[in-house]
């Protein structure tokens, strides 16, 4: 996959935040940056993402898109860890994943990792959460915005409940 050119975040900005290892190369993280942008589009609705979108790229940011991209920042930042977090550990080959180690280190367990995961998604969840309530509480600064389509943090807006007696 070629590099993301229209990234909200750089790769510095995504490991200091996120305290993702320097040594971690780049290339592993741009899909994983790709992916929480494509969230972020769920999340934000696509019209208003692709008016965000093209300010950002044009450098025309209004004022209310500058605070908005503080919370856009940080919740890139965490659901692109959080997708990174699930396959750190993981090399993808010719003959299926491979489980990466090191002379003098030991995989994380299937517990450990499911610890790191979980603490993964609260914090993109709780970030996400955020996000979209700073745009609720804001909605008049972003007419683009359809706050009514009642986004949750995991994107996910189906519920599904048992008849009561039934």
């Amino acid at each position: 996959m070629a590099e993301l050119k229209d990234k909200f975040i750089t790769f510095a900005y995504l490991k200091n935040e996120v305290d993702i290892p320097q040594n971690i190369p780049d290339n592993e993280l741009d899909a994983k940056i790709y992916q929480a942008q494509e969230t972020l589009r769920m999340l934000m609705g696509d019209e208003f993402y692709q008016d965000f979108k093209s300010n950002y790229k044009a450098n025309t940011m209004s004022a209310v898109y500058d605070s908005l991209y503080q919370y856009v920042k940080q919740a890139i930042a965490w659901q692109a860890y959080e997708f990174w977090t699930v396959s750190a550990n993981f090399k993808a080959t010719r003959s299926g994943f491979r489980v990466h180690s090191e002379d003098n280190s030991v995989a994380a367990t299937d517990v450990q990792m499911g610890i790191l995961i979980k603490d993964a998604k609260q914090k993109s969840q709780y970030y996400k959460k955020l996000l979209i309530d700073f745009m609720n509480n804001h909605s008049a600064d972003y007419p683009l915005y359809e706050g009514n389509c009642h986004n949750s943090s995991t994107g996910n807006t189906s519920r599904i409940s048992a008849a009561k007696g039934k």
